[in-house]
């Protein structure tokens, strides 16, 4: 015989289900609301801090070029190339302020108070804020290993090129120049292809008589050797004899030899923010470099591994002083001020601790130590049930709903 069906069961079960999607899609919801609204405070607190760094690198950059008379397109490429090694530095800071400011609106608007009221927990609030930790740790370790090496290896061989243009160092159009004792250079223009035009070369350093070149163009050549010459083309070189005639020779080309004057090293030579993560952990034991830098090579190689850390540590700290706690009408600045001086204090130690790292390999680890200490006592933070209770937080205010 069969047993009639409990509809009342099944409505009850199909209620229960319905109520559960529900709670689901309202999560799902707010989540992507909450990060919708951190996407605007990252990249304004990524530009503001971006212009700042790029308004600091760019004038020892510029010094650089005014000096070496090199044109606006060379210092535009040389502050582009330098820029992955500023987004490496600024990126945590950037993802921090952005959560603080995002976390202190949502609070402020109630927003967190209805999430809270809707059930959600600590750490399902937190979700969208870890998502954009974790992407900005993933850029971080990419521009750290692969993209940071490879633009500063073409900085350093821009830079070389601008070291190596003995004619924009040399030579300066319409003026007369003394690079060694005895020896004056004048050209009337230097063109942007290196040539100079209407050349003089005057140089009494030769123990008989002054000699005077003169040409139409001239062009100063370097070799990888190390070799700097003079290439003069139609022209003339003249000298007083000592009977006190001149002595008056043409010449269609000629090489007047500047190497005994100018000490220039051509050689591309690599610094530690030059060199991949292999170079740096497992470097070429025939270098004399490895020798000499290995400390330099083994904290630069940890520090871009560590670095990274920074963007979810940072992030959950932020999280621990807005998350958690009673809800303030009157405001949460006494926590923000603090989360603010505790984040930034703490990368400013992991910068010494990476410092102080190349002269003592051992403190390698705490560049890992530090940034994951953070990470671990702020989860255990956001995952207690009980609230906790900071002295900042021990001050009268308005009665709100507690985490």
């Amino acid at each position: 015989m069969m047993r009639p069906i409990n509809s009342c069961g099944i409505n009850s079960a199909s209620t229960l289900i319905h109520h559960e999607q529900l709670i689901t899609t309202l999560m799902n919801l707010i989540q992507r609301y909450f990060l919708r609204q951190s996407r605007t405070p990252l990249l304004l607190s990524l530009g503001a801090l971006s212009l700042l760094a790029l308004l600091t690198q760019s004038l020892s950059t510029l010094d650089l070029i005014t000096q070496n008379r090199q044109s606006a397109l060379t210092f535009m490429y040389i502050t582009v190339l330098a820029m992955p090694q500023l987004f490496s530095i600024i990126l945590p800071l950037a993802v921090f302020m952005a959560m603080l400011y995002t976390l202190n609106r949502l609070n402020m608007d109630s927003e967190l108070v209805v999430a809270k009221a809707a059930g959600l927990s600590p750490w399902q609030i937190t979700s969208p804020a870890l998502r954009i930790a974790s992407y900005a740790l993933l850029a971080h370790l990419i521009i750290n290993l692969f993209v940071q090496p490879f633009t500063f290896r073409e900085m350093r061989r821009a830079l070389l090129n601008v070291h190596t243009d003995i004619a924009s160092r040399m030579v300066k159009a319409g003026e007369f120049t003394s690079p060694s004792k005895g020896l004056t250079l004048y050209a009337s223009e230097v063109l942007p292809n290196g040539k100079l035009k209407d050349v003089l070369i005057y140089d009494e350093r030769s123990a008989d008589q002054p000699l005077t070149y003169f040409a139409k163009e001239g062009q100063i050549h370097s070799t990888r050797g190390g070799r700097t010459s003079f290439t003069l083309v139609d022209g003339n070189v003249s000298f007083v004899k000592e009977n006190g005639m001149m002595d008056y020779t043409d010449f269609d080309k000629t090489t007047y030899d500047l190497t005994s004057i100018l000490a220039i090293d051509p050689v591309l030579r690599l610094k530690t923010s030059d060199r991949y993560l292999h170079e740096l952990l497992l470097p070429d034991p025939s270098d004399y470099n490895v020798l000499r830098y290995k400390g330099k090579y083994l904290a630069e190689g940890h520090s871009r591994l560590a670095t990274p850390l920074y963007n979810v540590a940072l992030v959950l700290l932020a999280l621990v002083f807005l998350i958690r706690g009673d809800h303030s009408k009157m405001g949460y600045g006494r926590r923000i001020a603090l989360a603010a001086f505790l984040g930034f204090t703490l990368r400013l130690l992991g910068f010494v601790i990476a410092s102080a790292a190349e002269d003592n390999p051992a403190l390698n680890t705490l560049q890992y130590a530090l940034p994951l200490s953070i990470t671990l006592i702020s989860c255990i933070v956001l995952l207690r049930k009980r609230r906790l209770k900071y002295f900042f937080w021990q001050r009268a205010h308005p009665a709100g709903v507690t985490s």
